[in-house]
């Protein structure tokens, strides 16, 4: 279990709320059947979201990016980099899209 008091004895609400999404992104991803793409559930606010949301396009446009973002820690040159970065954020654009188009 987390523990959501700081050094001053206080209690972190931000930590506390953040923990409680990630656990709910986390169900979700199980819930459907990609408990790989937790982190990209939390990321794009899809936890709790029914099952209807999880299209083929938009689980397909998830995956592409979570492969360009682990091409991205392992890319040994800047310039391999930025290139991937720019797949990435463009893999990201169009998953906005199709979230914001489904609602």
């Amino acid at each position: 279990m987390t523990d959501f008091w700081d050094a001053d004895g206080d209690f972190d609400y931000e930590a506390h709320h953040e923990a409680g999404q990630r656990n709910k992104a986390t169900e979700t991803a199980q819930r459907i059947g990609y408990p790989a793409m937790a982190d990209a559930f939390h990321y794009f606010g899809l936890q709790d979201r029914p099952n209807s949301t999880f299209t083929p396009e938009l689980l397909t446009a998830l995956d592409t990016r979570q492969v360009q973002l682990e091409k991205i820690e392992a890319a040994p040159a800047d310039e391999e980099i930025k290139h991937l970065q720019r797949q990435a954020e463009e893999a990201t654009r169009a998953i906005l899209a199709m979230i914001d188009s489904a609602t």
